[in-house]
Order: structure tokens, then C-alpha cells, then sequence
């Protein structure tokens, strides 16, 4: 049986895709399968991924004959884990796993059954690997109910999913381009699926200019008010706060980018 399978998207992050690949070999826990799914990059992160591949016999690598955009891709990688997975660890390529990522998140699944999805806060890094700020996100479901309503109560890049909950919700909506996983978030804890939170930071998450979270910032607000919209008008989430928080959230819509980008840094992060 293969325990883990660790999924990653790739598309022109030749710069940084080395170290994503990088930080799973090396994991301390060594049972798993690497699925990577290349998006038609334009650059050498195709052949990067390749060289890795030819080494490493844990590495699964799969090319999309056009490109499909993110959401796409992410279920396509779905699609071509083992059967026998027992959890999916999912990771971007611009991203890195610290060396006990896995073997934390995969203990605390095994030794709480009952749990769905565990993940964990991040170090934020930039271009350089300068450590700039740090984000931390609710414990467990009580703490995710708080804040669902307004903004995604966990960390995509460093979740790691128990497969069978994943077959009852199902993969990724594939109208969301961007802010996909909040929208599978919703799903998982509509289902009253268990949900938790490590607390230590196991993942390094940078950020940089031509990253999804910025090149394509409206589309993403867009995104997660539509979202917001599909859950927070029902009778579980419903109350005049998150009304309001949606009506503020449509007013980043006329702000410039570099305005917003600023307001989530200091909302999200800390020093």
C-alpha cells in the first residue's frame, strides 16, 4: 500500500521547482509516491522535473497535452495517485516542505481516525529565501467555523487529506480558477468532517511577484466573494457580520492591486 501520495502542479517555476522536488526526497518519511503534473511550461521546469524523475522511481510525471489551467491540472492529479493511497499530501511548486512535514502530518492521521484533513502554519519566504513573516490559521473546527465564512480557514500547500473523506466530498469545482480549495474547504466541513491543525509551521510558502495570488489578485476576490455567496446565505453560516464582510470584500474590487496586496500582509501576517 502507498501511503502518501504527494501531488504537485507545475507550471514556468524553473526557478523554484527544484527545491519543492528537493524538500520531498529528502523527507524523513520515505513511504510515498510523487505525482507531478506539468501544465505546458514554457520554460525548463518540464525538463527539471524530468531529470528528478529519471533518479527517482517514487516520482510520477505527467505532462497535459494543452494547457489547462491550475484547477484542471490539480484534478488530474487526483486522478493518477494509486489506488491504495491512504492520504494525499498536497504542495505547489513554488513552495517548500520542511524536512518532518510528512511524517508529523501523517502520524497525527494515523493515530486520529476520525480526522479528515490535517495541516499546518507557514514560514513565508520571499524570492531570496528571506524568512519575512509567518501566518498561523485555527486549530480545529470550532476555530475553522469562525472564520470560514470570510476567508479560507486553512493552508492548501501544506494540507494533507485522508483519501477516503476526499471520495465523499469530491475533487476540486472546476468553475473556481482560482480560490478552489476554499470552495472544497466549505464542502468538507458542510459534511462535519474533522479537521485540525498541527500548529507548527511545516511548510515555507513564498511569495513573489508572478505567483498565482498576485498576477491574477482580482480574479481571486472575485472568486472567493462568489464562493461566499454559495454558503453564507444558509441557514449554517447565515448572520449580519458575514453580510457585511462580503460587502467590504466587493469594495477591494476598485482598489488597486499593490493597495491590497499591502492590507493582507498586515491583516495575515506577523513578524
Amino acid at each position: 500500500m502507498t501511503k502518501i501520495s504527494v501531488i504537485m502542479p507545475v507550471y514556468n517555476t524553473e526557478k523554484y521547482v527544484w527545491e519543492a522536488i528537493e524538500s520531498i526526497l529528502i523527507q524523513s518519511f520515505k513511504d510515498f509516491e510523487f505525482v507531478i503534473v506539468d501544465d505546458c511550461s514554457t520554460d525548463k521546469s518540464y525538463d527539471i522535473c524530468k531529470e528528478y524523475a529519471d533518479r527517482d522511481d517514487r516520482i510520477k510525471l505527467f505532462r497535459n497535452e494543452k494547457n489547462m489551467w491550475v484547477v484542471k491540472t490539480r484534478n488530474r492529479l487526483f486522478e493518477n495517485i494509486s489506488q491504495e493511497t491512504k492520504y494525499i499530501a498536497i504542495l505547489d511548486a513554488d513552495d517548500v516542505s520542511i524536512i518532518y512535514r510528512l511524517e508529523k502530518e501523517f502520524q497525527f492521521l494515523e493515530s486520529n481516525l476520525d480526522y479528515s484533513i490535517v495541516w499546518s502554519n507557514l514560514i513565508i519566504i520571499n524570492e531570496e529565501w528571506e524568512v519575512i513573516w509567518t501566518r498561523s490559521y485555527p486549530k480545529d473546527n470550532i476555530e475553522v467555523w469562525k472564520i470560514i465564512s470570510r476567508k479560507s480557514p486553512l493552508a492548501q500547500p501544506s494540507a494533507m487529506i485522508r483519501k477516503s473523506s476526499l471520495a465523499k466530498v469530491g475533487t476540486y469545482n472546476e468553475e473556481f480558477e482560482r480560490c478552489q480549495d476554499y470552495e472544497l474547504w466549505f464542502r468538507f466541513y458542510d459534511e462535519w468532517f474533522k479537521l485540525w491543525n498541527i500548529q507548527d509551521a511545516l511548510l515555507r510558502y513564498r511569495v513573489f511577484s508572478e505567483q498565482g495570488k498576485s498576477k491574477y489578485l482580482k480574479l481571486s476576490i472575485k472568486n472567493t466573494i462568489k464562493i461566499q455567496e454559495k454558503y453564507i446565505y444558509t441557514k449554517k453560516y447565515f448572520n449580519i457580520l458575514n453580510i457585511i464582510h462580503l460587502y467590504l470584500e466587493k469594495l477591494l474590487l476598485i482598489l488597486p492591486n499593490s493597495l491590497i496586496l499591502w492590507l493582507f500582509k498586515i491583516l495575515e501576517y506577523r513578524k
